[in-house]
């Protein structure tokens, strides 16, 4: 073929690869603040986006029964036609609940607004190369140009669109990249409209695939779509909650296919195998005990393993790819594989498993993907190795009942699974073996894995709450990010701490509240263990807004925290509902003051922070009401971002002075609404703080932005 037509090919593949990177964040853009910004989100997005490829690579399947001329004129009118109804993104209206079923709305959500661009993108790179396999061709490496082309646009999203593109044009600028790429395929075309009308213009050399290759690919695919799943939300949550981080795993992925897939890369040398397997033993033990420091170390082992076992696994798909006349067949059951994947992690895990465990699973089924090799070498006995396990099994147990009842402190958990892991690490070479003994360290850590202080574990879509004793309080945590504390002493009273405590910026704002005797309705988003109603007064209406019913269940029950049993007032209303949607249905003028509490974590709810989120709560307060923001932040510079929105609206707003409790703002209409407060304790959150920031809106908001630099 003359090298213009191949770089046609690549070309058109690379551009259409970008594209479906740029449509996921593009919808994913406005669906995730619905979802409270929650890892989860991430993962349900991944299930559509995974479900999706599967829907266009069995269309290519199916389709290469057709005869050419009649497949190549179909999928260019389908083309046509999608790129004439392309629809707007994003802005559609559910039946479906998300906080009742946010997976169901998800889906629902992303295949209204984006489902038939994105499978007939997903189209492309799996029907080019059979087009090119029909001339003589082996085209398997034009699936690194795709995910190339994919990797760049991930990259290009969040650093380069985002920050630049409100999202009316980054969707204008979709359709009309979108309308480019249909132009490319309808060149690509022009051959197969030329061709006669032979159903089948490949010539098949090699043999059928049997059903046991077919389930090597599954399992080759899946394999890394549960490691790219659970290393995120690992990640995300129990490690390093920092916004965009959730790129890196998936860049990482990407990048594997492009080093499985490229005819230039030789495959992962034997050590390097060895030494992920070596890893894995170390995260599996970390993950199944919750070990979260050293905290860059961890996080640099589960990327490190992400990229080696993803690498190995797609290798392994890359060898034993078939003859290209089986090539469509081949690119769907690797859909089915990246579906299941997806599946696990996003559906079925939530639903079966109380924690995280489907993370240390897919870490130890990605070692079975192992060639034989080096250490590596031939199974032995299922006997021999169920003996093996049920060995490692008891034996962890056993140890761990024994020394939960000692006096050794901090080492116990280390010691319990020591004879484990040593155990596990002698028969790394035994793939078999070597995997179900890593199962049964996980299976142990279900058993004897706590550290003794957790009370409660309870999961949903929106994470993995715990409820944690630790010296002389008890903790609500959603993986690194504290969600309030009680003292043991004080469960007969309403003592808030943490970021509500009184010595802090909230307990001065409500002092003062009192002093001018400011009473009325109060709405608060957000409720954590509840230490924000001990700030009611006796009599006075309060409604709680809170998305995760796991939270409502768990400051509700005087079991876990007794702020809502002994809060002043007894007229409260805690409603499982997003905060914004929740105020948007208060009457206008009827309330007081407006508390949002959303921003502590990485899964910052954007839409909550945005113009039109302040004119909603500005319409909602009496005249001369307060809106009171919560916006202590790891990593985003939060207090930037209201300075602009604020500027922007024509507010007045101050902001409590550096202290160790928390950082929060009061926002008002006029600046004499503000004046009782110290203005040493709340100086002037102004103009000069906004620092060029740009005012978020729900057209641009960019996480990016916000993040804080060296200097702050």
């Amino acid at each position: 073929m003359p090298s213009p037509r191949i770089a046609l090919y690549t070309t058109t593949i690379f551009a259409s690869a970008m594209l479906l990177f740029m449509v996921q964040p593009l919808a994913g853009r406005e669906l995730l603040p619905r979802l409270g910004g929650v890892p989860a989100a991430w993962t349900a997005c991944l299930l559509f986006f995974q479900a999706a490829l599967l829907a266009g690579y069995g269309y290519v399947w199916l389709s290469s029964k057709w005869p050419e001329r009649a497949r190549a004129a179909v999928h260019i009118a389908l083309l046509v036609m999608v790129a004439a109804l392309l629809p707007a993104f994003a802005r559609k209206e559910l039946a479906v609940s998300p906080t009742q079923a946010p997976v169901r709305f998800a889906l629902g959500f992303l295949g209204l607004a984006v489902g038939a661009p994105f499978v007939l993108l997903s189209t492309t790179s799996p029907l080019l190369q059979h087009w090119l396999a029909r001339e003589g061709q082996r085209p398997y490496a034009l699936y690194a140009a795709s995910n190339i082309g994919s990797l760049a646009s991930l990259l290009l999203y969040p650093f380069v669109i985002e920050p630049l593109f409100a999202l009316s044009a980054q969707e204008s600028l979709f359709r009309g990249l979108f309308i480019g790429v249909v132009a490319l395929v309808a060149l690509c075309a022009l051959p197969a409209m030329r061709a006669g009308g032979r159903a089948e213009a490949v010539a098949k050399t090699g043999d059928a695939p049997t059903w046991d290759r077919r389930g090597r690919w599954v399992f080759f695919a899946l394999v890394p779509t549960m490691l790219l799943s659970g290393a995120t939300t690992h990640i995300t949550l129990e490690l390093a909650p920092l916004p965009l981080l959730w790129v890196v795993p998936l860049a990482i992925y990407l990048l594997s296919f492009v080093l499985a897939f490229s005819t230039k890369v030789r495959a992962p040398p034997s050590w390097l195998a060895r030494a992920s397997a070596l890893v894995a033993v170390v995260l599996v033990f970390a993950t199944v005990v919750h070990a979260n420091n050293p905290v860059w170390v961890l996080v640099a082992l589960n990327l490190g393993y992400l990229w080696v076992a993803s690498w190995i696994s797609h290798r392994r798909l890359a060898d034993d790819a078939p003859d290209p006349a089986y090539l469509p067949e081949f690119y769907a059951w690797l859909a089915v594989g990246g579906v299941l994947g997806t599946l696990v992690t996003a559906i079925l895990a939530p639903a079966a498993l109380p924690d995280l465990w489907e993370y240390p699973i897919a870490i130890a089924l990605a070692t079975a993907t192992r060639p034989l090799g080096g250490i590596v070498r031939e199974d032995g006995s299922w006997r021999e190795d169920l003996a093996y396990v049920a060995g490692v099994l008891v034996v962890t147990i056993a140890l761990g009942i024994a020394l939960k009842f000692s006096r050794i402190g901090l080492v116990r958990v280390p010691l319990t699974f020591a004879p484990a892991l040593l155990l596990v690490y002698r028969v790394m070479g035994r793939r078999r073996r070597f995997v179900l003994g890593l199962l049964a360290i996980v299976a142990a850590g279900a058993f004897v894995g706590d550290t003794g202080d957790r009370r409660l574990v309870t999961r949903s879509f929106f994470g993995v709450l715990r409820v944690v004793d630790e010296g002389n309080a008890r903790r609500l945590m959603h993986g690194t990010t504290l969600h309030g504390a009680q003292r043991f002493r004080e469960r007969d009273q309403c003592n808030p701490l943490t970021y509500y405590a009184r010595r802090g910026p909230l307990g001065q704002y409500f002092a003062s509240e009192i002093a001018r005797g400011s009473t009325g309705r109060s709405v608060a988003i957000g409720l954590g263990t509840g230490a924000v109603l001990c700030y009611a007064q006796p009599g006075e209406r309060w409604r709680v807004l809170e998305i995760n019913a796991d939270v409502l269940r768990i400051a509700r029950d005087p079991q876990w925290f007794t702020y809502v049993r002994n809060a002043p007032t007894r007229d409260v209303a805690l409603d499982l509902e997003d905060g914004r949607l929740g105020v948007e249905r208060e009457r206008d003028g009827s309330v007081q003051r407006i508390i949002v509490d959303a921003f502590n974590s990485d899964s910052v709810p954007a839409h909550l922070l945005t113009r039109e989120a302040l004119r909603i709560y500005l319409r909602k307060l009496t005249p001369n009401g307060r809106l009171v923001m919560h916006l202590s932040n790891r990593v985003l510079d939060l207090e930037r971002v209201l300075a602009a929105v604020v500027l922007a609206e024509g507010l007045h707003a101050r902001t409590s002075a550096p202290n160790d409790v928390a950082t929060w703002a009061i926002v008002a209409r006029r600046a004499e609404d503000l004046a009782d407060l110290d203005a040493r304790a709340w100086p002037v959150l102004g103009a000069d703080r906004a620092r060029g920031q740009r005012a978020w809106t729900d057209e641009y908001s960019s996480l990016l932005s916000a993040v804080r630099t060296g200097g702050e």
